[in-house]
């Protein structure tokens, strides 16, 4: 069975999708089967997997995305799924194991478009409709919007847990309150289906930092983020392993450069800023193996001398 997580963030900017990308390539170079859902409707996970130019190919019929799977007479989310999506330059394999349930823009037409011909949310709808391809992964994550919409209770009920991209600011501070919060509300709001499905509620993992400027004193901001978790766990609304994960992801012009060539940080060119940010997705993504699943293995890199031990 899958381990399904959702990486969300109410508040934007935080850096969510290139944690999300960088997570899911560490794992299928690592040899596991890795789904991503992009429930985004700026479609950043899909444009940046597929690269713009096949994207914008795969939009000329709107069977392929994941809005489809909402429409009365749509797809099955089996045949939206891009399989082995990371490709080269050729079109060539780059990445084995990593395949896509990609995103359009016109999936914000879900909020307030598409009619509902179920009698049940739309997110526990999808929820049935992963059943079918479940069982096909190791992991599935999912890319959600920075708000609480359809898209993201999709994500949010699907999950067994939630990772939170933060920056290391004031307003993400904020943002965090609110979204446990959100999460509460919606625990209530989804109760009966999540009994008549056996789905327990998601937990959050803890808070990923990203874009950390080198020597950038971020002291503050980790010293509120502890303090909040301490008092949700307090209220048994986080877990006690929840935590600021002491691995950060640094600021650096390589991810934008990665986006472009559309590969995740682990494929990218041997340059000494590429290296070391791939090292930090590589020490985040030890952390989350180890808070799902008690183990922290080593995560090598391709044609690096790389000791993550």
């Amino acid at each position: 069975m899958a381990t399904k997580i959702s990486f969300l963030n109410i508040k934007g900017g935080t850096g969510k999708t290139s944690l999300l990308v960088n997570v899911a390539s560490c794992l299928a170079y690592m040899g596991k089967r890795v789904l991503v859902v992009d429930f985004d409707a700026q479609s950043n996970s899909s444009i940046w997997l597929m690269r713009l130019d096949r994207w914008n190919a795969l939009n000329r019929n709107p069977a392929n995305f994941v809005l489809s799977v909402f429409k009365e007479n749509g797809s099955l989310l089996r045949n939206c799924i891009q399989k082995d999506v990371v490709r080269d330059a050729e079109g060539d394999i780059a990445l084995r194991g990593l395949d896509l349930a990609p995103s359009s823009f016109s999936l914000m037409d879900l909020e307030h478009e598409v009619p509902n011909p179920w009698e049940k949310p739309f997110y526990a709808h999808f929820f049935d409709e992963l059943q079918d391809v479940e069982d096909q992964y190791d992991y599935i994550f999912f890319d959600c919007p920075p708000n609480f919409f359809h898209g993201t209770q999709c994500s949010v009920f699907c999950s067994e847990h939630i990772v939170v991209p933060a920056n290391p600011d004031a307003l993400s501070v904020v943002g965090f309150h609110l979204l446990i919060d959100k999460l509460e509300s919606f625990k209530k709001q989804s109760y009966r289906w999540r009994e008549e499905r056996s789905a327990p509620a998601p937990e959050v993992l803890g808070i990923s930092l990203n874009a950390v400027k080198p020597g950038a004193n971020i002291d503050v901001p980790i010293e509120r983020f502890t303090a909040q978790i301490e008092r949700f766990v307090a209220q048994k609304k986080v877990p006690q392993k929840a935590c600021v994960f002491p691995e950060q992801i640094r600021h650096s012009i390589s991810v934008g450069r990665a986006v472009l060539q559309g590969l995740p940080m682990v494929l990218m060119s041997k340059r000494e800023a590429s290296m070391q940010v791939a090292e930090d997705y590589v020490h985040t993504t030890q952390r989350i193996l180890k808070l799902t699943s008690g183990t922290m293995p080593r995560i090598p890199i391709p044609d690096r001398s790389l000791s993550l031990n």
